[in-house]
């Protein structure tokens, strides 16, 4: 089916093709309308280290921020991994933290560097569970150190770099829902619309092989009379053909008149079978010589065989 038939077939199923597409343009705009705009907000910290470790890497010096060995990457992997778990799930709801978040190293980060990501549809609430997901993830870090026995002054720190971000709109999930619920009701159209020709087409096709029995019949009804036509052809191409007649060519002058004598009685059983036959004489014109000249300029004189009625 090439993309004439499509357009041929669509426009004679109209009644059914406009309506739906109408539906599915209303779905369309449907979901553009009652489906809720999603928002998402970000925020980044970083690990840093100890007191006691940074005033031991740096020989006296207390900044944190210059020192930042692999431990503390591993330190804000384990982290990250912990606030993703079932238990920390539960909690943040308690919380109110009900949007859907996600924790991870930073983009192309060199260093212990997470990245909290909510999203949600209220664009306030998402701000807020932002702020509270970064609160949560320091005191699960305090928590977790303390827990293992870890003193104040070796305990890991962390510090805010990005703080929680307004919220951006996020279109892509509310495009492809608009897209998914246009897109189902034309290919539900152009389903039940092909189905529809499909089975007229199928229809169509037993009506013709339901015809063709009845055809068959006529033309059995019409063989035996044909039939009959040709046995009586062949009775009368095999009834006995006549015998043979003679006919002797008369001595004539060459462009003269030539008379054939046709003697067609029989003598014997031929002649008793037809018992209506009679002489015949027929005169042709000669306007050629019908064979070669003597030195007299006169016909040739010969014999020719014929059939009944029949000379040549």
């Amino acid at each position: 089916m090439d993309l004439g038939e499509i357009l041929r077939v669509l426009r004679q199923r109209w009644v059914l093709v406009v309506p739906m597409f109408v539906l599915a343009i209303g779905a369309g705009v449907a979901a553009m309308v009652y489906v809720p705009n999603t928002y998402e907000s970000y925020t980044t910290v970083s690990l840093l280290s100890s007191p006691m470790a940074t005033t031991v890497a740096t020989k006296g010096n207390d900044n944190p921020f210059m020192t930042f060995d692999a431990s503390l990457i591993a330190t804000a992997d384990f982290l990250g991994r912990s606030l993703q778990s079932t238990d920390a799930v539960e909690e943040l709801k308690d919380r109110g933290v009900t949007e859907k978040y996600a924790v991870s190293l930073a983009d192309g980060a060199q260093g212990p560097f997470l990245t909290f990501t909510v999203t949600g549809s209220d664009k306030a609430h998402v701000r807020a569970s932002t702020s509270t997901l970064a609160r949560f993830a320091q005191e699960k870090l305090t928590e977790i150190q303390q827990n293992n026995g870890v003193k104040t002054q070796d305990m890991i720190r962390m510090t805010e770099i990005v703080p929680p971000q307004t919220p951006e709109t996020k279109s892509k999930k509310k495009i492809e829902v608009v897209l998914a619920a246009t897109g189902g009701m034309i290919a539900l159209t152009l389903l039940v619309t092909f189905v529809l020709e499909s089975m007229s087409r199928n229809k169509a096709r037993r009506t013709a092989g339901d015809r063709k029995p009845g055809s068959s019949a006529q033309a059995d009804t019409a063989a035996p009379v044909a039939a009959s036509a040709t046995a009586s052809v062949a009775a009368v191409t095999s009834l006995p053909r006549p015998n043979p007649i003679s006919v002797t060519w008369s001595d004539v002058p060459f462009d003269q008149t030539v008379v054939l004598d046709m003697d067609s009685k029989r003598a014997g059983a031929e002649g008793a079978d037809r018992p209506g036959e009679t002489d015949q004489t027929v005169v042709i014109k000669m306007p050629v010589k019908p064979g070669g000249s003597d030195s007299r300029g006169r016909g040739d004189t010969g014999s020719a065989k014929g059939r009944w009625g029949s000379a040549r």
